[in-house]
């Protein structure tokens, strides 16, 4: 069995184990902010407005939530448990208005706190491996893992992969709302990273994403050594975690893809998608019409301008899709006809959105490149979140589902990587 498809079996779901769950440590819950200290310079966002807009659009908190004495906060990507594991940081080169530097992404006071200030030949450049001066933006996506594992133990592993993978997708919407060239970069010096931004065991690296021009000079290194900052409170280790980690960051035998991404309505309606976009707690039953399910799976299936483009399919359980029969659906393609509506909501861990959607989408993938693969799922279900938004219905992304028993319904021996259910 190779390394990722041992990961994915240590961290899969039966029924006998979701079952057996331990009970929170409420006195440790960690913190959903990362903050620098106060001898770190802040830069407002507020005269920069197109900056602003851009990391808005990418990672900023769309609505406030107020339960009793807690105040919460909805991002622009959905996470699971809405735990949000992920932090932003920024790199500015040739920005009007900006300091070359290196930044973190403060979403709730929309700043920028200055990590780093650029010297000549110095940069994350030197952590790709196209190491070419670029003048504009590199973003840079990590997850802090105890912000997921304080309640979902090892399965936190596929998480943090998802939910930097919605990031992503999100700065790939961001991008194309701005009409901003960009690439993910899955192969990066993780290794480098972690020790130039003190990330320690913690905080972990998941991909950049570069938004702007080559030049021709190369950047050979990145002259900044951070102290470790916590971005949790509280904190406890998970060694599977971090061994698992650490296995799976150097991608091999990667397949790039230079891909055009488009969505079936205009920018402006993508925008204002990601603003709106929430996880639908119920579905009313009503039915989808076949045009608007079959632009969601198109917008999902299109690659992905990534360094490691791994292929992931799209296994369809029809519920209630006018103009179709019920059934199992791959590739527009009838696999098994019936109505498996009971079947998806089982196999969604027996929650009643599996079953009353008018589609439950499962996403697989094989066992190799485990951190590209799941990066490229959590952004296939972002395009779905957000075309789904879009043509006036809604999404809800379910990441615990029965991992053996998904697999045998589906007929397949690749991993069942996620599971979205789409509908009214």
């Amino acid at each position: 069995m190779s390394i990722a498809g041992s990961l994915h079996g240590r961290t899969s779901h039966t029924p006998a184990s979701v079952r057996s769950g331990g009970r929170l440590d409420w006195a440790g819950q960690p913190d959903v902010f990362k903050k620098y200290p106060a001898s770190f310079a802040r830069l407002s966002l507020a005269e920069l407005p197109e900056l602003r807009r851009l990391l808005f659009l990418c990672a900023g908190l769309t609505a406030r939530r107020v339960y009793g004495e807690t105040v919460w906060f909805l991002r622009a990507n959905p996470s699971a448990g809405a735990l949000y594991p992920c932090e932003l940081y920024v790199q500015a080169r040739g920005v009007a208005g900006l300091a070359d530097g290196i930044y973190h992404y403060e979403p709730g006071g929309e700043r920028l706190c200055l990590l780093h200030g650029l010297g000549e030949g110095d940069g994350l450049e030197s952590c790709c491996e196209d190491n070419r001066r670029l003048e504009g933006l590199v973003l840079l996506v990590s997850a802090i893992y105890y912000r997921s594992s304080w309640k979902y133990r090892d399965r936190a592993l596929r998480y943090c992969l998802l939910d930097s993978g919605h990031l992503l997708g999100g700065i790939e919407a961001a991008a194309l709302c701005r009409q901003e060239e960009y690439a993910i970069l899955c192969r990066i010096d993780r290794q480098r990273l972690r020790h130039c931004f003190g990330f320690g065991d913690q905080e972990h690296a998941m991909a950049m994403v570069v938004l702007g021009r080559r030049g021709r000079e190369r950047i050979s290194r990145l002259a900044m050594e951070l102290p470790f900052v916590s971005g949790t409170g509280t904190f406890t280790a998970n060694p599977f975690i971090e061994e698992a980690l650490r296995q799976i960051g150097r991608p091999v035998h990667c397949r790039p893809a230079g891909a055009e991404i488009r969505y079936p309505f205009a920018a402006q309606t993508l925008e204002e998608a990601i603003t709106r976009r929430r996880s639908i707690r119920a579905f009313s039953r009503a039915p989808l019409l076949r045009h608007e399910f079959e632009a969601v799976l198109a917008t999902a299936a299109m690659a992905a301008a990534m360094d490691c483009d791994e292929p992931v399919r799209i296994l369809a359980v029809v519920n209630r899709v006018a103009g179709m029969a019920p059934g199992v659906y791959a590739d527009g393609r009838c696999l098994a006809a019936g109505d498996f509506s009971a079947m998806a909501r089982y196999l969604c861990l027996e929650q009643d959105l599996g079953g009353d959607s008018g589609a439950t989408l499962f996403l697989t993938g094989g066992p190799d490149n485990y951190l590209p693969l799941l990066l490229k799922a959590g952004l296939m279900g972002q395009r779905i979140y957000l075309a789904a938004t879009g043509l006036g219905f809604g999404c809800s992304g379910i990441g615990a589902f029965y991992d053996q028993e998904a697999a045998a319904f589906l007929d397949t021996d690749d991993p069942v990587l996620y599971a979205l259910a789409v509908g009214r």
